[in-house]
This record gives structure tokens, C-alpha cells and sequence, in this order.
């Protein structure tokens, strides 16, 4: 058994202690107060899960309100409002040189403007004038062989006149051979003695000369397909010099090339080179972004649904479109032919649907009141 500590209520007169109210011990009040803590602790807890609990469902609804509201927003307050970009006509040209190489120098500035055929940068073209001195040297022996073969036309006309004269004498040597024997001939017709082998060796002779001529014929006929084949050395020799004058042109060309200039008159807006870099034959970027000096001109897309209420000089206000300041005034110029992925986001269309399809809308800026810059996004008001 647990003894225990009773208080005395009161003094008893003769000096004995009464022991019938008991005093509770340290320990117990501790433990009470430890329960009662805990417990306050739980309720707290509880209370907090509840909380967390009630803000995460209100966050996952909040989404699909924003959502909903930001798609209703271009159907009442924002209906006549389009983004668009400005843009020159026939936009910006990507220049990319044509000869790979070492780039040899930069001419050109960002942001200068420079004039039509000025030079931008240079490419080493050490290669391409080693391919210009071997065109010309193959030019030059292709002229040669048609001289060489020019020659042999001409030596073969030579031929075939001194044979023209050969079968000439021929032909006489016939005719002294047939008059020798038509007159021995005679003679033995008339009585006149004469000498039988003499008649035989005149028609023997006959025969020689007619054989002579044939033989200077055919000699002729020699003469002449040599002239034939060396006129076709000649057509031969005239088709190489134009394949060896293309290919000195082609060089000359490609040393020219290596000198890449402004197409046009205009301004070159970003310049991705440096000196000494290395081009090579699939360029991630181009060299140049250059634009020329074009009108300015503002690319808007209309939403599929506003469509109808779009029309050619439609006047408009074009406002920047992070500042909403009133930038220039314009009217619409042509509306395109088919419908286009868009191409401009902003915080209210990036949880609309992004496969939406809108018609782009070329704009005429006309008075302007702040400076526009290729690239800028605006916002275009369509007023009636």
C-alpha cells in the first residue's frame, strides 16, 4: 500500500496530528497539465487540416475561372482588339553566304544603313582563285586544240586539191592511152602493118591509166573523211572552249561571291559573324539579318469569329502592347486567303486553346506618333 501525507486541518489540543484530508503529490498536477496541453495541440491540428484543405480546392477551382474568364474576355470587352507584329513589306532578309570559308572582314554595322551592293563581310577566297587560274589554263589549252584542230581542216583542203589535180592527170594519161591504141587500132583496120604486142601494150596502157585514176579517187575519198574528221575535231574543240569558259565563269563568280553584299538599300539589324569564324555548308543561323528599306507595315490576326466584322480600309489604332500607348494609326490593306496557326501570344490567350487558327490582317500604317520597330508587338484596335 502507498502511504500517504494527510494535512492536518487543524491542532488538536493535545498535540496529535488528524490525518482524514489527503494532499495530492507534484507529479499528478504535472501530468494533467502535460493532458490537457496535447489535447489543445489536437484540436489545433485538426483545425489547420481543415484550412489547408478548404484553400487547395478553392486554388484548383481558381484556374478554370481565370481560364474561362480570360476566353471570354475577346467576346465583350476586348472583341475589337487584335495582337499583331510589325513587320516591312516582304519581311526581313536572312543572308547566307554562298562560298564556305574563313570570314575575312566585316564592313557592315548593326543598325547602319547602308546602300544597294555595298559590301557586308568577306570570305577568304584564296581557293576560289586557285580554281580561276586552273579555268583559265584549260581554257587556253582548249583554245590551242582547236587551233590545232582548225589546222587540219585547212591541211586537209591543201590535200584534197593537189589530189583533185592528181586525178586530173590521171584522167589525161587515160585519154594518151586511148588515143595510142584507137590509132593502132587504125592502122590494122587500114592495112598498115603494125606490130600485134604494140596494140596489146596500148590497150595494156589503157587499162593502167584507168587504174591510175581510180587509185587518185581513192585517195581523194581518204583526203576528204580526214577534212570530215577534222572538222569534227573543230566542233569538238568550239563545245570545250564554252565548257572551259563556263567553268572560268563559274570560278570568277565564285571569287566575286566571296564578297557578300546588300541586296538592297537598307539596314542591317543583326550581324551572327565574327571575324575568323568558320562558314560552313548548313549554317544554323544566318550570317546577316538585314532589312531593307521597305514601308513598315503591321501584321495582325483576326480570330475566326471576328472575321466578318473585318474589312479592306478599315480604319484602325495601333497601340503598343505592353504600354498601351497610341503608337500610329492605319487602315487595312488586304486580309490573307487561308487561316494560320497564330503566331502572337499574350497572358490572356496563353490558356486559350493554342492550335486556334486566325486569318492575318496586313495593315498601312499611316500617321504615327511614336517610333515603330520591326518586331514590336502591338495591339490593334479596329474602330468601325
Amino acid at each position: 500500500m502507498k502511504a500517504e501525507i494527510l494535512e492536518p486541518t487543524s491542532s488538536p489540543p493535545n498535540g496529535e496530528v488528524s490525518y482524514h484530508v489527503p494532499v495530492p503529490s507534484s507529479s499528478r498536477r504535472a501530468r494533467s497539465w502535460l493532458r490537457s496541453i496535447f489535447l489543445s495541440l489536437g484540436v489545433l491540428v485538426l483545425l489547420a487540416s481543415f484550412v489547408i484543405v478548404a484553400i487547395t480546392l478553392h486554388s484548383q477551382a481558381s484556374p478554370t475561372t481565370a481560364s474561362s474568364g480570360s476566353a471570354a474576355a475577346p467576346n465583350d470587352a476586348k472583341r475589337w482588339n487584335s495582337l499583331g507584329l510589325v513587320d516591312i513589306q516582304g519581311g526581313v532578309t536572312s543572308i547566307y553566304p554562298l562560298q564556305m570559308g574563313r570570314v575575312k572582314s566585316i564592313e557592315a554595322k548593326e543598325n547602319e544603313f547602308i546602300k544597294a551592293g555595298a559590301p557586308l563581310f568577306h570570305v577568304e577566297d584564296t581557293v576560289q582563285q586557285l580554281k580561276v587560274y586552273q579555268a583559265q589554263s584549260d581554257l587556253e589549252g582548249a583554245k590551242q586544240q582547236l587551233a590545232i584542230a582548225e589546222a587540219g581542216v585547212i591541211e586537209a583542203d591543201k590535200e584534197i586539191e593537189a589530189q583533185k589535180r592528181a586525178i586530173a592527170v590521171a584522167q589525161n594519161r587515160v585519154e594518151m592511152a586511148r588515143i595510142l591504141r584507137d590509132k593502132q587500132k587504125r592502122f590494122e583496120k587500114e592495112g598498115i602493118e603494125g606490130n600485134k604486142e604494140t596494140l596489146q601494150a596500148a590497150e595494156i596502157s589503157v587499162k593502167q591509166a584507168e587504174l591510175g585514176v581510180e587509185a587518185e579517187e581513192a585517195k581523194l575519198a581518204v583526203v576528204q573523211a580526214k577534212k570530215h574528221q577534222a572538222e569534227g575535231y573543230v566542233a569538238a574543240a568550239k563545245e570545250n572552249i564554252k565548257a572551259k569558259q563556263a567553268q572560268l565563269d563559274e570560278a570568277r563568280n565564285a571569287v566575286k561571291e566571296c564578297v557578300v553584299r546588300a541586296p538592297d538599300d537598307g539596314t542591317p539589324l543583326r550581324i551572327n559573324i565574327n571575324k575568323g569564324e568558320t562558314l560552313g555548308a548548313n549554317p544554323r543561323q544566318a550570317a546577316i539579318v538585314f532589312a531593307a528599306a521597305r514601308p513598315m507595315l503591321v501584321r495582325a490576326e483576326v480570330e475566326q469569329e471576328f472575321v466578318g466584322s473585318v474589312h479592306q480600309n478599315q480604319n484602325v489604332i495601333i497601340e503598343d502592347h505592353i504600354t498601351e500607348v497610341e503608337c500610329a494609326r492605319g487602315k487595312v490593306a488586304s486580309l490573307a486567303l487561308w487561316y494560320a496557326p497564330r503566331r502572337t501570344l499574350s497572358a490572356e490567350i496563353v490558356p486559350m486553346n493554342s492550335d486556334s487558327r486566325t486569318l492575318e490582317c496586313v495593315i498601312q500604317i499611316g500617321s504615327t506618333t511614336q517610333t515603330l520597330r520591326i518586331g514590336q508587338r502591338v495591339r490593334v484596335q479596329f474602330r468601325d
